[in-house]
């Protein structure tokens, strides 16, 4: 008789701050229902396969040729800086969320990360309808950076 094979046990952060929000999410159900974490994963899975699909999909309608890659990276910013080096890049394009110069300040940013770690030029894009930079042009939008 075949022995069924035991699932991977699976590892959960819940991160712990001290705030009222981390507290709540200690206590969430999420925290300690294997079934509904496990579908909570799925679904993450899913939204990410879905998301590459799509990426794929503007590539092939502008017709440029590359990969679709998932980078799993403790920090964004550093996955994108070794997967540029990783493939050889000779620019780096990133877009900016756009957060005020608080919240950068205080949590970082993705794309001031890639701008001052990456070995080539990079160019950083603001959404046109970017609000925390009231009074640029549209063609300041875009900051760009070389080594």
């Amino acid at each position: 008789m075949a022995e069924e094979a035991k699932p991977k046990a699976r590892v959960v952060l819940i991160a712990m701050d001290g705030s009222d929000y981390a507290k709540y999410a200690y206590q969430s159900p999420y925290a300690f229902d294997r079934d509904t974490l496990a579908n909570l994963l799925d679904q993450e899975a899913q939204t990410l396969r879905h998301k590459l699909e799509e990426y794929a999909q503007m590539m092939r309608e502008t017709k440029v040729h590359g990969t679709v890659k998932s980078i799993h990276a403790e920090r964004p910013g550093e996955g994108i800086v070794k997967a540029a080096e990783e493939a050889h890049a000779d620019l780096v394009i990133v877009g900016s969320r756009g957060h005020g110069k608080v919240r950068r300040t205080l949590l970082g940013s993705v794309s001031d990360y890639v701008l001052h770690h990456s070995h080539v030029p990079v160019i950083v894009c603001r959404h046109k309808d970017d609000h925390h930079h009231h009074g640029h042009h549209d063609k300041e939008h875009t900051e760009e950076h070389k080594h």
